[in-house]
C-alpha cells in the first residue's frame, strides 16, 4: 500500500495561502538560481505570466513529458512545478518516445537557425520596444503599447525554448552516447568538449578586458578610476585629458552591452543606466598582469580539437556517428550564453523604457512618490491606473516594499506543497541545469554539491550575495554567491575558482567556469551561509567538494 501524500510542514514567517486545493497537492520548489532574492510584484506579473505561456507552448509541440510548468509567486519568491503528462507508466514511456522524435527533427541546424532566424526577431522586438517615443503616448495608447509588449514577452518565451529545449535534449544524446562509448566520465569532464566557442558572455567580458588596456595607456583616466568612488567616475572624466575620449568608449561598451542588470527583474537598474558596474570592473581588470581573455580562448579551442581528435580516433567504426552526436551537443553553449543576453537579459531590461515612463506619470498625477514605485504595482494595478484608476497607491506601495524587504531576510523554504511519491524519477535534463540535491556529509568541515568543473584550488573566500558587492572580490580569491548569471562572468577572469548554492553541471556557473579552466563546484545549497567572508577553502571541481580550511 502506498503512504499517504505528505504535505510540506511551512515556517511561520512564510505564510502560504493556495489558490486551490489542486496547487497545494503538487511539489513546488523555489528558483532562487534565476531569482536568488525574489523578484518584484511587476516582474512576477507582468513579465512571467507571459513567459511562460511560450515555454508551455513549445513544450506541448515537443512533447515534452509534462502537461505545463507552472510558476507561482509565494512572498515575491518564484517556486515551479511540473505537472506530468500522465501518471500511466506506459504512456510516459511513448511520451517520451514521441518527445526524443520531436527533439531530432528540432536539432540539426538548430544554430544556423538561431543565428538566422530567432536571434533577429528577437533583436528586432528588443529594438522596437528600446526605441519608441513613449512620451508622445497619451495614457491609453501606453496601456495598449505595455499589452501588445506582453504579447511580444510571450513570442520571446517561445524562441527561448524552440533554442534550448532541443539544445539541451542534444546534451542529453551526447551525455548517453559518450558513456557507452567511453569510460564513465570523471566529473562530468566530458562536458569540456561543449566549451571553446563564441558567445556573447565572453564577448562582453573581453570587451570590458579592453577597455581595461585602454584605461592603462591613459594614466590620468586610470588615477581617477583607482582613486575615486566608482559611481562617480562617469561624470568626472570629462574634466581631464583623455577623459572625454575614454567616457566614449564606455558609453559605446554600455550602447552594445548595458541593457542587463544584476537580477532578473525588471525593478533592477541596468548597467546602461548606471555604469558603476563597469567600472569596477575596470579597475580591477586593469590591476591585473598577464591576463589575456583573447590568449586563453585560443588556448581553450585548440585542447578541445586535441581531444575531439583523440575521442573520434579511440570510437574507431563509430567515430562519425560520434562526431555527428558531439557536434549537435556543441550548439549548447553559444545558444545558452546567447539566448541569455538577448531574450532573458535585454529583453526583459527594456521594458523598463515604457515602464518608466508610465511611473512618470503616475509621480506627476500624485499616485505614487517616484518612478520606481512602479514596480511594487501588480500589471492589473498599472493598467487600471493607466486606464483612468484613480486613488493613492502610496500606502499600496509602502506596504509591499515592506514586505518584500521581510522576505528579502528571510531565506524561502526549498519546497511546498505536497512531497512527490520516493520512487519518483528525477528528470535528468532539469537535474542537469538546476542541479540535485547534495550529499549530506557527515564531516562539518566538508560541504558537497555538483562537480562542475575540474581542478583544485586553497585560497579565501569571498561570500558575495549580489553582484551589487561585486568590487569585494579581489583577483586569486575564490568566489561564492548564491548563483551566477551573464552579468557576474567578468567576475570568472578574477576568481580561481567558484562555489554556488544553486545549479547543476549545464548551468551559467558550470560553462563558464569549464570556459575559464577554474574550478567550480555548483548547487550546494549551503556554501553561502556555511562559509565565512574570507575563509581559507578548498574547492574540488572533480570532487564536488568544499573543505573548511579553518
Amino acid at each position: 500500500m502506498s503512504a499517504e501524500p505528505q504535505l510540506i510542514p511551512v515556517p511561520e514567517n512564510f505564510p502560504v495561502r493556495w489558490e486551490s486545493p489542486e496547487d497545494a497537492e503538487q511539489f513546488w520548489t523555489v528558483d532562487l538560481m534565476h531569482w536568488p532574492h525574489g523578484a518584484s510584484p511587476l516582474t512576477i506579473t507582468m513579465d512571467a505570466p507571459p513567459f511562460m505561456r511560450g515555454l508551455n507552448k513549445v513544450a506541448a509541440d515537443l512533447c515534452m513529458p509534462f502537461r505545463r510548468l507552472d510558476y507561482k509567486p509565494f512572498n515575491g519568491y518564484l517556486y515551479n512545478t511540473a505537472v506530468p503528462f500522465s501518471t500511466d507508466p506506459a504512456v510516459m514511456a511513448e511520451r517520451q518516445k514521441q518527445m526524443e522524435a520531436k527533439m531530432m527533427q528540432h536539432v540539426p541546424g538548430l544554430l544556423d537557425r538561431w543565428y538566422k532566424q530567432y536571434e533577429p526577431e528577437v533583436r528586432s522586438i528588443n529594438d522596437e520596444t528600446l526605441n519608441g517615443d513613449y512620451s508622445k503616448l497619451g495614457d491609453r495608447d501606453l496601456s495598449g503599447l505595455l499589452e501588445a509588449l506582453t504579447q511580444k514577452r510571450e513570442r520571446e518565451g517561445e524562441l527561448h525554448f524552440l533554442a534550448v529545449f532541443p539544445a539541451m535534449g542534444a546534451v542529453m544524446l551526447f551525455d548517453q552516447v559518450y558513456r557507452e562509448l567511453f569510460s564513465e566520465p570523471r566529473a562530468d569532464e566530458h562536458f569540456e568538449l561543449l566549451q571553446g566557442f563564441p558567445n556573447k558572455s565572453m564577448e562582453a567580458n573581453a570587451a570590458i578586458w579592453r577597455l581595461s588596456q585602454e584605461a592603462r595607456k591613459l594614466p590620468k583616466v586610470l588615477d581617477i578610476i583607482n582613486g575615486q568612488p566608482a559611481h562617480s567616475v562617469h561624470s568626472s572624466l570629462p574634466q581631464i585629458n583623455g577623459g572625454a575620449g575614454f567616457q566614449a568608449q564606455v558609453h559605446e561598451y554600455l550602447r552594445e552591452y548595458g541593457w542587463r542588470a544584476a537580477e532578473l527583474d525588471i525593478a533592477e537598474v541596468t548597467w546602461f543606466e548606471d555604469a558603476t558596474p563597469v567600472y569596477k570592473l575596470v579597475k580591477e581588470y586593469a590591476s591585473q598582469e598577464g591576463y589575456d581573455p583573447d590568449a586563453e580562448f585560443r588556448d581553450q579551442v585548440a585542447a578541445r580539437q586535441a581531444r575531439e581528435k583523440d575521442l573520434i580516433a579511440k570510437a574507431a567504426d563509430r567515430g562519425e556517428m560520434f562526431r555527428q552526436v558531439l557536434g549537435f551537443a556543441q550548439q549548447y553553449l553559444p545558444i545558452q550564453e546567447d539566448h541569455n543576453f538577448w531574450i532573458d537579459q535585454v529583453g526583459l531590461c527594456v521594458e523598463r523604457v515604457p515602464v518608466l515612463e508610465a511611473g512618470r506619470r503616475l509621480v506627476e498625477a500624485g499616485r505614487i512618490r517616484q518612478r520606481d514605485d512602479i514596480f511594487f504595482l501588480e500589471y492589473a494595478e498599472l493598467q487600471d491606473a493607466l486606464r483612468g484608476g484613480r486613488g493613492d497607491l502610496t500606502e499600496l506601495v509602502g506596504r509591499r516594499r515592506a514586505e518584500r524587504e521581510f522576505f528579502r531576510n528571510n531565506a524561502p523554504p526549498p519546497a511546498l506543497g505536497t512531497m512527490p511519491p520516493p520512487d519518483a524519477p528525477p528528470d535528468p535534463m532539469i537535474t542537469k541545469f538546476f542541479g540535485g540535491p547534495p550529499e549530506e556529509s557527515a564531516d562539518k568541515r566538508l560541504i558537497h554539491g555538483n562537480a562542475a568543473s575540474r581542478g583544485q584550488v586553497t585560497g579565501t573566500a569571498r561570500v558575495i550575495l549580489s553582484l551589487d558587492e561585486a568590487q569585494r572580490l579581489k583577483s586569486g580569491e575564490i568566489l561564492v554567491c548564491p548563483a551566477t548569471m551573464p552579468p557576474w562572468t567578468p567576475l570568472f577572469g578574477l576568481a580561481k575558482a567558484v562555489v554556488t548554492d544553486h545549479g547543476g553541471v549545464l548551468s551559467h556557473t558550470a560553462i563558464v567556469a569549464r570556459e575559464y579552466r577554474i574550478p567550480a563546484v555548483v548547487g550546494t545549497k549551503i556554501a553561502t551561509t556555511t562559509v565565512r567572508d574570507g575563509q581559507t577553502i578548498t574547492v574540488d571541481g572533480a570532487a564536488g567538494t568544499v573543505r573548511l580550511e579553518d
